[in-house]
């Protein structure tokens, strides 16, 4: 579907017009046949009547100037005539009207006296029949002219006037080829009619979502490298240090040991990536499945159940209410996990309490733990992605920057949210939450 808007819209203006007026002409020329037969019917009878009664004197009068009336008074024996037709005209005494060849003609039966009684005797009175062709012939030839000139009027004006109304959509592509890349701020006029406004406006925002995103991602592709160099930046420079002499057995130990820690490190930073693509791409969105909430709970805490260990923690799960959800759960419990490894990582040796609660339609998850907890003011800086605070925390190289914004997305994507709060145990309490099926 390639053609013109201008031209299609004008080509149905078009169309539309000239059904009108073929539906205006054939009315009119139908209206004006039937008066014409009619007219020359009413002359025909006049004749007749005053071929019948001259001494009344009628006057005929013939609208139509091409149809000569003749009128006289039958005589049945020497006029050739419809015997059916006297005989009815006879019978009814009343005017009888028929077609012949070329003729319209009239009977008219009239009284007159006899000897002994009356009688009736037919007047009659002829004219060229009417065809549709001398009746309206003219009206439609004017009639058909001036239409054809009337449509094309129409097409015309209604090309120049659907054009100018797109004229904002045309000015807006050129104002989007000027649009080269992401980032730039430029946008499309909305200077435009109530009906393109809109669609202007819609463009307008899109753009500026793209543009957000395409920072977002600048600034998320900066970071992940950075923080994809730093691990194998230390790695190279231990390794090169190791390769400079001999070292004891112990010292090549604590080597390997170093260097199995930046590469956990990078694993853990490459799920972290891989976790954060997935939610981007939409995943969360789908392959969803029902399943209990403190199901869910347990999962993630078994997972991180050695790093728990490993901090000496001790973990406790209180379920008040155990709602049925709709979730991703893979993701669902990587989030968990993530707010389980925080608990550990900045609480070691304390107790971590997981509650599962119902509040309304909404599945509650909090983690507590005892430790030293994070400034108000710090909290919300966390959920940036590659975001630390705190001394102790920017000091401790083990986090990622990563747990607590795949745990916000995630819960946002399941209609929720991922929060942080003074905890009752003294430290840091998360707490997500998602939307119950």
């Amino acid at each position: 579907m390639t053609d013109s808007i201008a031209k299609r819209v004008a080509a149905g203006g078009t169309g539309i017009l000239v059904t009108t007026l073929v539906v205006v002409g054939v009315a009119t020329a139908g209206v004006l046949h039937t008066q014409r037969v009619e007219a020359q019917d009413g002359a025909l009878l006049a004749a007749a009547h005053g071929r019948a009664h001259p001494d009344i004197g009628d006057e005929v009068e013939v609208e139509h100037s091409r149809s000569p009336v003749d009128a006289w008074l039958v005589d049945l024996d020497e006029h050739a005539l419809p015997q059916d037709y006297a005989e009815r005209a006879l019978d009814t005494e009343r005017p009888v009207f028929f077609d012949t060849a070329d003729r319209r003609m009239v009977l008219l039966p009239f009284e007159v006296e006899g000897d002994d009684e009356h009688e009736y005797q037919l007047a009659a009175a002829s004219a060229p029949t009417l065809t549709l062709a001398r009746t309206v012939g003219p009206f439609a030839l004017v009639y058909g002219i001036l239409a054809a000139v009337a449509a094309v009027l129409a097409t015309f004006v209604q090309l120049r006037v659907v054009r100018r109304a797109f004229a904002p959509l045309e000015r807006a592509r050129h104002e989007a080829d000027h649009v080269v890349g992401l980032g730039e701020g430029t946008r499309l006029s909305e200077d435009a009619p109530d009906e393109v406004q809109p669609l202007l406006h819609a463009i307008n925002e899109l753009l500026d979502r793209l543009d957000a995103a395409y920072q977002a991602q600048s600034r998320f592709t900066a970071e992940a490298a950075h923080e994809l160099r730093t691990p194998v930046t230390a790695m190279l420079g231990e390794l090169d240090v190791a390769l400079r002499g001999e070292r004891s057995e112990e010292e090549y130990r604590e080597l390997l040991t170093s260097v199995r820690e930046e590469v956990d490190r990078l694993r853990r930073l490459v799920e972290g990536l891989t976790a954060m693509a997935r939610i981007d791409a939409g995943q969360v969105d789908r392959g969803r499945e029902l399943v209990r909430a403190a199901e869910v709970a347990n999962a993630a805490m078994r997972t991180e159940s050695d790093t728990l260990s490993q901090a000496k923690n001790t973990v406790r799960l209180e379920v008040d209410d155990d709602p049925e959800l709709q979730v991703h759960r893979s993701l669902l419990e990587i989030s968990l996990g993530n707010l389980l490894r925080n608990a550990a990582r900045h609480a070691p040796g304390a107790e971590v309490v997981v509650r599962v609660r119902r509040d309304g339609n909404t599945a509650v998850f909090e983690i507590d733990d005892a430790g030293p907890g994070v400034a108000e003011q710090e909290r919300e800086a966390l959920f940036d992605r590659f975001a630390r605070a705190g001394e102790s925390r920017r000091r401790d190289r083990s986090g990622l920057g990563l747990g607590l914004p795949i745990a916000r997305e995630v819960a946002r994507r399941h209609g929720g949210e991922c929060t942080l709060h003074d905890s009752p145990l003294g430290g840091l309490r998360a707490r997500l939450t998602v939307s119950v099926a």
